[in-house]
Parts: C-alpha cells; structure tokens; sequence
C-alpha cells in the first residue's frame, strides 16, 4: 500500500528527529513557509531560524522515538497525532509527548504551514 504525501512527509520529519540529522529538516519546507513550535509564539518563516531551534536536537536529547497517525487529510493539510519520548542531556530526565500536527504541503510536497500542539510528562 502507497502512502500518501502526508505520511510521507511526516515520517521524514520524524525520522530526522530521531537521527538527530537537523540539516534534513529545511528540505521539507517550502521557501515561503510559516512554522509554529506553538500556537502562542511567534511563526518561523526562514530556514535560518528554523535550523537554528533544530540544532538543539542532537545535544538535548538521546534515546528518540517518535510514531504517528494521520487522522485528517483535505486539500493537502494533514492533522496527525503524534507521540514521541526521548531522554533529555546532561540531565537524564525522560520525557514523554503526546500532541498534534497541522501541516499543509504545496503541489511539490513541501511544508507551507506547520503549527503543532502537545502535552510532556516528566519522569
């Protein structure tokens, strides 16, 4: 069974988490594009700035997992729900997400909105 673009995309996305490979994040983006880390702060709109947040992945956090299921598709968005734990650097604290993606990709694939919710337990 093919999966489709939105699958796809998030999986990428995912996977580069887990890698902790930063640098393949800004190939899922458009040129113009708007990423919210959350839906309070202010929109990411370069690659640039958003390479900047992802290059604390690789020395915060080991031990990544990451799964999801897309619950929505219309029109090029998606709605997925996420969950992901991993174990954060120097201080060995387990946390545990559980949240949801909104992306909408253009005709070739690429992110042009990304906003994201979710909750963390400590442990």
């Amino acid at each position: 069974m093919k999966k489709d673009a939105g699958w796809e995309w998030i999986n990428k996305m995912g996977q580069a988490w887990i890698d902790k490979k930063p640098e393949v994040i800004t190939s899922l983006f458009a040129e113009k594009f708007k990423y919210y880390e959350t839906p309070f702060e202010k929109p990411i709109t370069n690659k640039t700035n958003l390479i900047k947040l992802w290059l604390d992945v690789p020395d915060s956090q080991k031990n990544i997992s990451f799964n999801f299921e897309i619950i929505s598709e219309k029109n090029r968005q998606y709605t997925a729900h996420w969950r992901a734990s991993f174990t954060r650097i120097p201080s060995g604290i387990k946390a545990e997400l559980d949240g949801i993606f909104l992306i909408k990709l253009n005709q070739h694939d690429s992110c042009t909105l990304f906003k994201q919710w979710w909750i963390s337990k400590e442990k």
